[in-house]
């Protein structure tokens, strides 16, 4: 039997450090393969990779007998990076069915993020649904999942205060660095390395707090201009980053590359050529963008994007009311998104019993036609009638049956299907949309 079961596998900012946290980051472009190679695994029919820098996570579709596909999962994922799951050990978390179900949905809400209602992250599941299914790796069951968890994470947004005066990684950059350059940043010049939405993002907070010139390194020189140009700064090409050093004060580093671009070498020559001026740097990008050894040199203030965290939890708090009620949208969102599965799974068997009784009344009916030549219309309606009750009574029954063994009780279900002969239907087809149509669902009570 093929009944398909939902499994998350993943790590995310409170189970690992960006340390570990930057050694399973995928890239956009990495993630077709990927999901294209997950679903050659065993038992595997659908999957979807969300990655972003507070996690890297897998959600797949798995067949219910499935052996540990958590553990297949999670050696998938380090073994992509050349690591060994044990290198791994105790920071990834593998939820099924229900809570997976409920974390995806808290994802999309933004109540799992680091800064509590971002938006960005509704953009990130989108995008990772979007994937999924231009690489053919959505089905039934994650295409619903996901559609239903974005409309529960904006209905959070829009009816609490999750996302309310809500703390960005731009703002608790702009918080730290007014502690080291005083409230007002004017005469400090910001540097951006990589240009990114959060690199954006983070300028234009620095900028509204008046730090002046913007410029903007990237390894497109193009999309540094168009950056540059939108804040009135200057571009300049990745390789006068010695020189740009020594003129920034704040440098936001958020580059899509796979290794540090800022090395300890390169800040310990350009503290030397600024005697020693004060410099700062916040580090967004995972993986990380500055050696972390960066820090112990002397005015070298190095925040990378853990360290906003604790920033952000003083805010998280005073907001608590608002995640509980962002809580019951998502639980409400997960209990409709069950029943939704539960009839998938078992409608084709309402569907195939009505069929065998429809099948048992016309062939019985036929049978008397040929014995009983000699009745009226009259006496021929009462007799459908009384047949047609009768199928109906026994299918109510095993209708009822059904319900009371949908997403559970499998030995139930394999019950029914034997006492009607109906060994060959499978519960749940694996892909496709089986939606139960008008009749199915009225049986169902939906």
């Amino acid at each position: 039997s093929r009944r398909m079961s939902l499994v998350v596998v993943g790590i995310n900012h409170h189970t690992a450090p960006v340390e570990i946290r930057e050694r399973l980051a995928f890239a956009e472009r990495e993630v077709a393969e990927i999901l294209v190679d997950m679903r050659e695994l065993e038992d595997i029919s659908e999957a979807a990779v969300l990655s972003t820098c507070n996690r890297t996570e897998a959600y797949v579709a798995v067949s219910q007998n499935a052996v540990n596909p958590d553990l297949a999962l999670q050696a998938f994922l380090a073994e992509r990076h050349g690591f060994s799951p044990e290198d791994f050990a105790g920071h990834f978390y593998c939820y099924r069915e229900g809570a997976a179900a409920n974390h995806l949905f808290s994802v999309a809400a933004g109540i799992d993020s680091m800064i509590l209602g971002e938006p960005d992250i509704q953009r990130q599941v989108k995008q990772s649904l979007e994937l999924a299914q231009s690489a053919k790796s959505a089905g039934t069951l994650l295409n619903r999942l996901f559609q239903d968890a974005l409309v529960a994470g904006k209905r959070a947004r829009s009816e609490t205060g999750i996302a309310r005066g809500s703390f960005s990684v731009g703002a608790a950059a702009v918080e730290l660095a007014t502690q080291i350059f005083g409230e007002s940043l004017a005469g400090n010049t910001v540097l951006v390395l990589g240009a990114g939405k959060m690199s954006e993002v983070t300028a234009r907070h620095l900028q509204a707090r008046g730090a002046p010139a913007v410029l903007v390194a990237n390894r497109t020189f193009e999309k540094a201009q168009q950056l540059a140009e939108q804040w009135g700064g200057r571009a300049c090409h990745f390789d006068e980053l010695p020189m740009s050093l020594l003129t920034a004060d704040i440098v936001v580093c958020s580059t899509a590359a796979p290794h540090p671009v800022v090395t300890y070498k390169l800040i310990k020559e350009a503290m030397r050529a600024r005697h020693n001026r004060p410099l700062f740097l916040i580090d967004i990008a995972v993986p990380r963008d500055v050696e972390s050894q960066v820090d112990e040199l002397d005015n070298v203030y190095l925040y990378n994007i853990d360290h906003l965290q604790q920033l952000v939890a003083g805010a998280r708090q005073a907001r608590a009311s608002e995640v509980a009620r962002a809580r019951e949208i998502v639980e409400a969102g997960v209990v409709e998104y069950l029943r939704w599965q539960r009839s998938l799974q078992v409608s084709p068997l309402v569907v195939a019993v009505r069929q065998k009784l429809d099948a048992i009344r016309l062939g019985e009916l036929a049978r008397m036609r040929t014995r009983l030549p000699g009745l009226t219309d009259k006496e021929w309606r009462v007799i459908e009638a009384g047949m047609q009750g009768t199928t109906n009574k026994i299918a109510h029954t095993a209708i009822a049956a059904i319900k009371a063994s949908a997403g559970s009780d499998h030995a139930g279900l394999d019950g029914i299907r034997n006492a009607f002969g109906l060994d060959d239907v499978d519960p749940a087809t694996q892909t496709g949309s089986v939606l139960p149509d008008a009749d199915v669902r009225e049986s169902l009570g939906q």
